[in-house]
């Protein structure tokens, strides 16, 4: 899995709400380094569903391994 913020993040900070152990907000949303997105993948899926503006790009591999 791979997590992605795309250009037009309008820093609302809903996605570091939901799920602050893997995002963070300054002047725009930043996934943290070093985190296991695997392990809080739910709440990465709901960021992502309750971004207003789309920005959150969630990347799945094929073979159902992590990329």
């Amino acid at each position: 899995m791979k997590v992605k913020i795309l250009p037009g993040c309008i820093s609302c900070g809903t996605c570091e709400v939901v799920c602050p152990k893997v995002f963070s907000v300054n002047s725009v949303s930043k996934v943290r380094e070093g985190t296991d997105l695997k392990e809080h993948e739910d709440c990465i899926e709901e960021a992502a569903d309750m971004c207003p503006v789309g920005v959150i790009e969630v990347v799945r591999s094929l073979h159902g391994r992590d990329e």
